[in-house]
């Protein structure tokens, strides 16, 4: 491993936790990115399109639409003509036929895949990224992507396409997307990571595995198999040993040791949040949701919320906000640090989107939960 990074070897914390409140209290970010408007879309009872933002419903279109999805402040759908839109900032714009187009949004971006084609909407400008596409990923503002006919990695980010690894010999290896990273193996087996503008060389060996995060890259060392994080530009080793499981977000990672223990890293600092493997858990964004001691529980910006008293029967996140589905079956939704239980009726379906909650009663219509409100 590159001898120009520091490692931190055999973290061992034992704490109360109180003391794990303190320390990952000034370590994660904001529960929601602010700059950012949130948005949702629903039909209504004759089939038509509607946006909802800030409090208020706007009909796009008076035809019904074959399909539709919303995403950050964004709304792609399928008009009744059958072309591909994409709706932001209240202004609509044509792909084209939809016919065979798979089509994926993000907080930012609208990427579209047409036969071999590869474009993206990015805030009112579409561009062209490959016209023979093998594959691709997409983060946030970050899409990396290969062609069939050249071995080469291809990244757009923030409104540029550049060059991440080009290889005449040989094959390029797996690659994993974050937020404002991206981790990958070339055709040598060297594991490398970009971020903040640089491309740093972290081992000749390819590791076992790894996952990319905003900030940060959790991987499992190819030779020593022990759990390591890029962060800061720092290497720091967590565990001598392969774990259990483990899975990154935004400036946090969390996973599963070899004894079972289950631990947080987040800021440069490592917690033990358990003595045991919880019963599932998620890391999304900042937020790291998990099911222990029969207690649904969130850990966000250095608190550790109670949940609910019971396995939910499914749980969505975004944004660091959750929707669940009790085992009565009632709707709740936690954002900003408190939890509500929206709906005790029937309903088919939900979907949350930031601070914005929608869900479906079995009757078809749709009701919209945002800063307190039920619209």
């Amino acid at each position: 491993m590159n001898n120009c990074f520091n490692k931190v070897c055999n973290y061992s914390f034992h704490f109360r936790m109180l003391v794990l409140f303190i320390l990952l209290s000034t370590s994660f970010i904001n529960a929601q990115d602010v700059s950012l408007k949130f948005g949702t879309a629903y039909r209504d009872y004759r089939n038509y399109l509607f946006y909802f933002e800030d409090g208020v419903s706007l009909q796009i279109e008076s035809q019904p639409v074959f399909s539709f999805t919303s995403k950050g402040n964004l709304l792609g759908y399928v008009n009744n003509a059958n072309n591909l839109i994409a709706y932001y900032d209240r202004v609509k714009t044509d792909l084209g036929d939809a016919s065979n187009t798979a089509f994926y949004l993000s907080n930012h971006l609208l990427i579209y895949k047409r036969d071999g084609v590869l474009g993206v909407f990015d805030k009112g400008n579409v561009v062209r990224l490959s016209y023979f596409l093998r594959d691709y990923q997409m983060n946030d503002e970050l899409i990396v992507f290969r062609d069939q006919n050249i071995d080469l990695l291809k990244m757009y980010y923030k409104g540029k396409i550049q060059e991440l690894e080009y290889t005449l010999i040989g094959a390029l290896g797996p690659y994993k997307v974050g937020r404002n990273t991206v981790a990958f193996v070339n055709s040598s087996g060297y594991f490398k990571i970009f971020h903040d503008g640089q491309i740093y060389e972290i081992d000749n060996i390819a590791p076992i595995k790894f996952e990319a995060g905003k900030n940060i890259v959790g991987f499992v060392n190819g030779l020593q198999q022990s759990l390591n994080v890029f962060y800061d530009t720092k290497i720091l080793t967590l565990e001598q040993f392969k774990p259990i499981s483990f899975q990154v977000g935004d400036d946090v990672m969390a996973y599963v040791s070899d004894e079972g223990f289950f631990k947080i890293f987040s800021g440069g600092k490592l917690v033990k949040a358990e003595s045991y493997a919880p019963e599932f858990y998620m890391v999304r964004d900042s937020s790291v949701l998990f099911f222990t001691e029969n207690k649904l529980q969130l850990l966000q910006n250095g608190i550790r919320y109670e949940l609910d008293n019971f396995k939910p029967l499914n749980y969505k996140m975004s944004e660091n906000c959750v929707a669940w589905q009790d085992n009565a079956k009632r709707l709740h939704f936690f954002s900003n640090g408190q939890s509500k239980t929206i709906t005790s009726e029937l309903f088919s379906s939900y979907e949350i989107n930031g601070d914005i909650l929608r869900y479906q009663l079995e009757d078809g219509t749709s009701h919209i939960y945002y800063k307190g409100k039920t619209y």
